[in-house]
């Protein structure tokens, strides 16, 4: 081979050593592909993203490579690429890895004379990241939505409404809970009165059998202790009923009844308004579903204590305690 056509092999990138050694250092893989789209070369990592051998790449077309319902939006897409040579196009398309396993590639790519120069990166888990960093803003949304229209229905309640009853639905349809329980302080006595359990009706007489009372006959005592603990807390997320609940449910019937339910953790919320101890609630929430956003349920948990202070209110003037 005369030095005018080694210096042709020679610019070939399949042939540069410098290219080669430069595309196995990138983090990245690297493919080429002549103007027809199909592959000339393609790099052990890009090679490894799809699940095969980098050399049983070469001569299959680009187009195999992705999934069938991005192959057209990638085929126009270089078609308008092709018309303009403004510079490097990058897109997300979906891809077969291997076995077939779909995965979001991030493929940037520049045309060139000789058909196309391109990188592709695996950016599925930033794709998830995205997807749930979206889910949590809907939550959000959702719960300011769901909060400004507790605030508003709250304002409107009639004096004999039930208000623990009220609050633990809202609370309820905010979190998308398996149950909610509001339980009232009388400090009288140093208890928690149980006065609403908001769950599905049919699976509440299975959990009264298991009680062996209605929810509205339990009392669970607390010391002043538990009582200074829960206030300056505000909120805590548990896993075990009967921890959840101060051990007032004995363990095996805490333990069944969470069973039953099909509930891995609960939130605990205390009411508190001016240094005063109100009432509190359990929520209990299924596998799967998401935390709420701390600063909705804090906002919830707020305006439902000034309502239980309202109606202490109320009810004491009613009998002429006074405040």
């Amino acid at each position: 081979m005369d030095r005018r056509c080694q210096g042709v092999a020679m610019s070939e990138p399949t042939q540069n050593p410098h290219f080669l050694s430069l595309s196995s250092l990138l983090l990245d893989g690297v493919f080429l592909a002549d103007r027809d789209g199909h592959i000339t070369y393609v790099s052990e990592k890009a090679g490894a993203l799809f699940g095969q051998p980098a050399r049983e790449l070469v001569g299959r077309h680009f187009g195999a490579l992705l999934h069938p319902s991005d192959r057209e939006l990638a085929g126009h897409a270089l078609t308008q690429a092709v018309g303009t040579r403004t510079g490097p196009l990058q897109m997300d398309l979906r891809m077969l890895g291997p076995g077939g396993r779909p995965f979001v590639g991030r493929i940037r790519v520049r045309l060139t004379d000789g058909g196309l120069t391109g990188m592709v990166h695996d950016v599925t888990a930033a794709d998830e990241e995205q997807r749930r960093l979206q889910d949590y803003r809907n939550y959000r949304d959702r719960g300011l939505a769901l909060l400004y229209l507790f605030t508003v229905d709250m304002a409107s309640l009639p004096p004999d409404a039930n208000i623990h009853a009220f609050i633990a639905r809202g609370l309820m349809e905010f979190t998308g809970a398996r149950f909610v329980t509001m339980s009232e302080y009388d400090p009288a006595v140093s208890a928690l009165r149980h006065r609403h359990y908001e769950v599905d009706a049919g699976v509440l007489g299975k959990v009264i059998t298991l009680l062996g009372s209605r929810v509205e006959d339990l009392f669970t005592p607390v010391t002043d202790e538990m009582v200074a603990e829960v206030m300056a807390s505000g909120w805590i997320r548990l896993e075990s009923l009967y921890d959840a609940a101060f051990g007032s449910i004995p363990r095996p019937v805490a333990a069944a009844i969470q069973q039953l339910l099909g509930i891995d953790r609960l939130i605990a919320l205390s009411f508190v308004y001016g240094g005063r101890l109100y009432g509190t609630s359990l929520i209990a929430l299924l596998p799967g579903e998401p935390d709420p956003p701390l600063e909705v349920l804090q906002a919830f948990r707020h305006t439902a204590a000034i309502a239980l202070r309202c109606r202490a209110l109320e009810n004491a003037a009613g009998s002429g305690q006074g405040g």
